[in-house]
């Protein structure tokens, strides 16, 4: 017996294991065969084509094989569930049609509705259905929950206004317990609200087929069952052209439809980008069986959330590295010295005005936590709720307390793209926090901010560190690399070794206990510590999929995933990172960690690299954070691009760092003699995969106007293209050139251009510069912004004489601010002129 087998969860009911079987009409069935099924869990379905008649199950006659099943179904306690009609209809007309095709059940307590032959597809089989269960109800309409801000904003100030309402807060909140029981009664007040000011609204169902396809959908289905009644070849014959025909106008239909959506498509509409976003992403599918580490599956969706909760627990917690008990002992001992006294700091306040600032500058559409209060509710609240939150936030302040029913976190999980999805570690968990929390979040972030950046003095975050901060960008961080690169590699033929590191799990591993530590010794106020200290302890989250919720797990370690403060917090945490001495350069983008060295002699400056990787891997173990050398690279920087030969590799902590003749290292590709090749023949694959996945909405037949493409093709597949455009403007014009190409196919595709048109014509047409030209107007503003940036690193990145050209001379993202048009840009500025003089 041939048998694939699938397993089913379901709920209220232990999992159905569904075997799709097949007998050949000359082997007669074994029971070893069904046992080994059955063999496999308590509920067990069998269905296909058996190829053994017998009268028990409604054939005509009794045979062989019959006979044989019948026993093995007795003998195994087996329930044979057969349709009343005939299955097999065999194309020889010396045999008569009979019943085949049925199922076998065991262990399965669902009620049998029904089973029954349909008339959908023509074969010589019918299919069969079997309906198993209690009666379904009946299909709910599609719905959209309205709500009226209006009256929800005047219902919540009426409440609390009223003389029983719930909540009559004092300011005199002075233990963290009647903090919690007034933001508990607040939030079921606004929750009361909300509902009652929420009106649910059938969607209009806009998928009905016109009459002529209802009725040729309706003789097919008749024409179907005629000929599966008589099977004559007339009957077939007509059955088949029937459908042929539903399918020619279903797809001229839906082919319509589209067009006509096209015409009227624009970027005001919300289907826009949901569209473009739609076709640009993978389709996500169902999560599969997930693998625990000891091996077994989960299968339920009560299994899988509990795995997906077990994967994040273990990544939020401390790191499993040996550590030095003495350090952590000292520590602990000077956090918690710093905790005892009572807090000598003065009292913080926060105002409704500051509430009401914080508020307006939030997103609305973000997808609110556990309780439902989103930011659209928080952008509708009353002046006397303002008040409320307004007391609660400076009794917390008082009393360095974050609320516990704000640290609680809702986890769900994205597929990572070309990731096993079976495993729990390739879906990135996204945090759902409260929305009054977060606000919470942002004024302690304002607090944070006053003392970390004075306007009267120096930042005391450390300038190598980009992450996270104002007028600081990735790209800013790789241009000063590139610079400092480019600038060894004339006139001295200067090489350049860079390592950069892999940091496992750096957010989720952060070491409580160490933060609290720093941030006391970076001059924090002690309030303000303590409140942090509070914030990071005793969180928790669940995980919810598909509905289902885990159990509450603890967060031992780590920032909080999806917080406001999280990302401070973090370059707070590394923010006394050991300085390289001079000669070495350090370059941070939160996480993102590189150290680079130039020199003529080789091993001179790779002795010390090696000597700055030692210092930084010693402070990698001391406060308990983990690299993965082996996925870390080093990279040998030649303008010659001589191969490496007998060099040693660099070690961090013992471990070799492997070679590389390239880095990726934020989003930008550095390979040894910065040509920027790779990088560009990378992002113009990735253009190209986005612009073959939008060709419905931008390509020949699209419908769109030329207007809505171009605006399509800037927001999604430019940027693409020219992301850190200014750092490799000054390339090659034939590395350049690729993605010219890209845009060219864009303008043909998009307006339908046929061959003799030329390319510069299709840019007058489309009001599109060329690349060139774009990316020279990219690297004016970028070396204007950086020129006069506050931070010195950028300055002097950006501060320098483009050289000018000759034999030996280097090029550097400068020259390209001088370089001469191009001819694509040449005839464009042309025709843009003879334009403007007809004009």
């Amino acid at each position: 017996m041939e048998a694939t087998v699938c397993r089913l969860a379901m709920t209220g009911h232990q999992s159905i294991f569904i075997a799709s079987c097949y007998i050949p009409s000359k082997t007669l069935p074994l029971k070893k065969d069904f046992e080994a099924i059955l063999s496999l869990g308590n509920s067990v379905i069998m269905f296909g084509d058996f190829n053994s008649k017998h009268t028990e199950w409604t054939c005509r006659t009794t045979t062989r094989s019959g006979k044989l099943l019948l026993d093995i179904t007795q003998s195994l306690d087996i329930t044979v569930h057969s349709p009343l009609g005939v299955t097999h209809f065999p194309d020889n007309t010396d045999y008569a049609p009979d019943v085949l095709d049925f199922a076998l059940l065991k262990g399965v307590s669902l009620n049998l509705r029904a089973i029954e032959t349909l008339d959908d597809l023509g074969s010589d089989h019918r299919p069969v259905s079997l309906i198993l269960g209690h009666q379904p109800p009946l299909p709910t309409p599609s719905t959209k929950t309205f709500t009226n801000w209006k009256g929800f904003k005047e219902s919540l100030a009426k409440a609390l206004d009223s003389q029983d309402s719930p909540i009559s807060l004092s300011s005199d909140l002075d233990s963290p317990e009647k903090i919690d029981t007034a933001v508990d009664s607040l939030s079921t007040l606004i929750k009361t609200s909300l509902k009652e000011n929420e009106r649910v609204v059938p969607v209009a169902n806009n998928s009905g087929l016109p009459l002529h396809i209802s009725n040729l959908l309706k003789a097919k289905k008749a024409a179907f069952r005629r000929a599966a009644k008589y099977p004559t070849p007339e009957y077939r014959r007509t059955a088949n052209r029937l459908q042929r025909e539903l399918r020619f106008r279903l797809s001229e239909f839906r082919d319509l439809k589209k067009s006509k959506l096209m015409e009227n498509i624009s970027p005001s509409h919300t289907a826009y980008y949901q569209m473009a976003r739609a076709l640009r992403i993978d389709a996500i599918f169902h999560t599969p069986p997930l693998s625990r580490p000891d091996g077994t599956v989960a299968f339920e969706d009560e299994e899988k959330a509990e795995c997906f909760a077990d994967s994040i627990a273990a990544q939020c917690s401390p790191s499993s590295q040996p550590v030095d008990p003495s350090h952590v002992q000292a520590v602990e001992d000077e956090v918690r010295r710093r905790n005892s006294p009572p807090t000598a700091s003065e009292p913080i306040s926060v105002s409704n005005d500051e509430l009401s600032s914080l508020i307006k500058g939030l997103k609305p559409k973000k997808a609110p936590g556990a309780d439902g209060i989103s930011n659209q509710a928080l952008k509708n609240f009353p002046e006397q709720v303002l008040t409320l939150l307004s007391i609660i936030f400076n009794a917390c302040f008082n009393l360095s307390y974050f609320p516990t029913t704000w640290k609680e976190a809702t986890v769900i999980g994205i597929p990572k793209p070309g990731k096993p999805l079976n495993l729990p570690s390739s879906h990135r968990p996204i945090s759902l926090l409260k929305a009054m929390g977060k606000l919470f979040e942002r004024v302690i972030q304002n607090r944070m901010r006053r003392h970390l950046f004075p306007t009267d003095g120096d930042p005391l975050i450390i300038p190598h560190q980009f992450g996270f901060r104002a007028k600081h960008s990735c790209p800013q961080q790789v241009h000063r690399i590139v610079e400092y690169i480019l600038s060894g590699f004339y006139p001295r033929r200067h090489k350049t070794i860079a390592v950069f590191f892999d940091i496992a799990k750096a957010f989720d591993r952060v070491w409580h206990t160490g933060l609290i530590y720093k941030l006391y010794k970076i001059g924090l106020p002690d309030r303000l510590v303590r409140l942090v200290a509070s914030y990071l302890n005793h969180r928790t989250f669940r995980f919810r999929h598909e509905g289902t919720l885990s159990s509450q797990r603890p967060i031992k370690a780590g920032v909080p995933q999806g917080s406001v403060l999280a990302p401070l917090l973090y370059i707070l945490f590394t923010n006394d990172i050991p300085i390289p001495p001079k000669g070495v350069q350090l370059s941070l983008f939160a996480d993102d960690t590189a150290l680079y060295c130039k020199g003529i002699s080789l091993p001179f400056i790779r002795n010390k690299v090696q000597k700055s990787v030692d210092d930084l891997g010693a402070w990698f173990k001391k406060w308990r954070i983990d690299v993965n050398p082996e996925k870390s690279s080093a990279v040998h920087f030649d303008y010659k691009r001589r191969r490496l030969k007998n060099t040693p590799p660099i070690r961090m902590l013992g471990t070799p760092v492997p070679w590389h003749t390239s880095a990726k290292y934020l989003g930008v590709t550095l390979d040894t003699g910065l040509t920027f090749r790779p990088h560009v023949k990378r992002v113009t694959r990735h253009a190209r995969f986005y612009l073959n996945r939008l060709n419905s909405m931008l390509g020949r037949h699209s419908k769109m106007s030329l207007r809505n493409k171009r605006t399509l093709y800037k927001v999604c597949i430019r940027p693409v293209m020219s992301y850190a455009g200014p750092i490799f403007a000054h390339s090659n014009p034939k590395i350049i050139n690729e993605l010219q190409v890209v845009q060219n196919l864009f303008c043909r595709r998009a307006a339908n251009a046929p061959w003799y048109v030329r390319n510069a014509d299709l840019h007058r047409d489309l009001e599109l510069p060329t690349i060139q030209q774009f990316l020279k107007k990219l690297s004016e503003n970028f070396f204007k912004a950086s020129e006069s940036h506050s931070n010195h690193f950028i300055r002097e990145a950006a501060n320098y004489a483009a050289p000018l050209p000759s034999r030996y001379s280097v090029r550097r993202p400068r020259n390209s601010l001088s370089d001469p048009p191009n001819k694509l840009s040449n005839d464009l500025n042309c025709l843009l002129a003879a334009q403007a003089n007809s004009n």
